[in-house]
């Protein structure tokens, strides 16, 4: 009899640890959740939207005629600002509350075709959002004589805009960056591909439309009017091929789509570090990490970031996709030095340049027009 027992209760020990198992797993995967009530903490949407579809609700904009959305920002008797603001200390934390990957996706905190808030890596520079930094104080600020703060909606509109990625249509109180645009059409689209990393979510039915997208930056038509949208803060940096600018300086070209010059060609809109940095080959750490049967060099960690650390003398990366004067380099080819080495397995071949000059083209530098 007492050998029964002890059976039945080891087999009831095995059960509720499985319970427990499945109960922990299930709870760890929930923020991925899209068919649940509350799809992350504190995010709080409905089951089904005014169409009578699963889960179509928005955070930001194209609200549901049965919308709760508002609730995840403002508190209705309770604000912490005048725009009854949930939280206590500022914009940046309130966006972040979401965008630092607890909602899975659109995650600041880490690379981008925005790039990244992180401060914890080498080489970083960043747009600082949420420190006090005036708007007037931007680098080729001119005419730009705003006093107000840096923050997240300097640049998106929190309850939504035509642009992607919720790019506002006026800063600081000017539409002048789409001028030749009528209000309340897209001035700004990003070249957005799914996301590898959320197929299965992009993939489900119940989501009805919902994709995760990832960016590359804006399209080809698009660039002059992203330039434009920078210039709304560095205003003194918008210029054409030769012209001076108002502080009697030059400046690189940045009012032309001709080989993507324009400020996302080489800055990051959010911010770099050295996870992010490229040279002029187009390859990161990352890369020069792989083993050389993976197509890469076989450094160790440290070797690869000391060589893509960003050593220009200026104290920071200001935002560059490429680093030190290799953001440079990635466009002018054809400039570089005899003696200079490029690796064999990189040249591609012989070409030409816009004006017709003789050059080589490197792996993923044929887009030199």
């Amino acid at each position: 009899m007492s050998k029964i027992k002890l059976g039945f209760s080891a087999l009831l020990t095995l059960v509720l640890l499985s319970v427990f198992a499945a109960f922990a797993s299930a709870e760890g995967s929930t923020a991925f959740d899209r068919n649940t009530t509350n799809p992350a903490p504190g995010i709080n949407v409905g089951d089904v939207d005014s169409y009578g579809n699963p889960n179509t609700h928005k955070t930001h904009g194209n609200f549901q005629n049965n919308t709760n959305s508002c609730a995840n920002c403002h508190s209705t008797h309770n604000g912490s600002s005048a725009t009854l603001l949930k939280f206590q200390s500022s914009e940046y934390d309130m966006c972040v509350s979401c965008h630092d990957g607890t909602m899975g996706f659109y995650n600041v905190l880490e690379g981008s075709g925005a790039g990244t808030f992180n401060t914890t890596h080498d080489s970083s520079s960043m747009h600082n959002v949420g420190s006090g930094v005036k708007i007037g104080s931007a680098p080729g600020a001119f005419s730009n004589k705003s006093t107000g703060e840096l923050e997240c909606s300097s640049c998106h509109n929190p309850h939504g805009s035509v642009n992607d990625r919720l790019l506002k249509e006026a800063v600081l109180g000017t539409t002048s960056f789409a001028s030749d645009v009528t209000k309340g059409t897209k001035a700004i689209t990003l070249d957005l591909t799914p996301d590898p990393a959320f197929a299965d979510i992009n993939a489900s039915t119940s989501n009805s439309g919902l994709v995760i997208t990832k960016s590359t930056g804006p399209n080809n038509t698009s660039k002059v009017n992203y330039s434009k949208f920078c210039s709304a803060c560095h205003d003194d940096y918008i210029q054409g091929s030769g012209k001076l600018r108002a502080d009697g300086h030059y400046t690189h070209t940045t009012n032309s789509s001709s080989a993507g010059r324009n400020c996302a060609a080489c800055h990051f809109a959010h911010g770099t570090d050295i996870t992010l940095l490229k040279d002029t080959q187009g390859k990161t750490i990352a890369d020069y990490m792989k083993p050389v049967d993976k197509g890469g060099n076989g450094w160790s960690e440290a070797k690869a970031k000391a060589y893509m650390k960003d050593v220009s003398g200026s104290g920071t990366s200001s935002l560059k996709k490429y680093t030190n004067m290799a953001v440079c380099w990635t466009c002018h080819q054809s400039s570089h030095a005899l003696d200079t080495q490029q690796p064999a397995n990189e040249f591609l071949t012989d070409g030409v340049d816009r004006n017709g000059n003789p050059i080589k083209i490197f792996k993923g530098k044929n887009d030199i027009k």
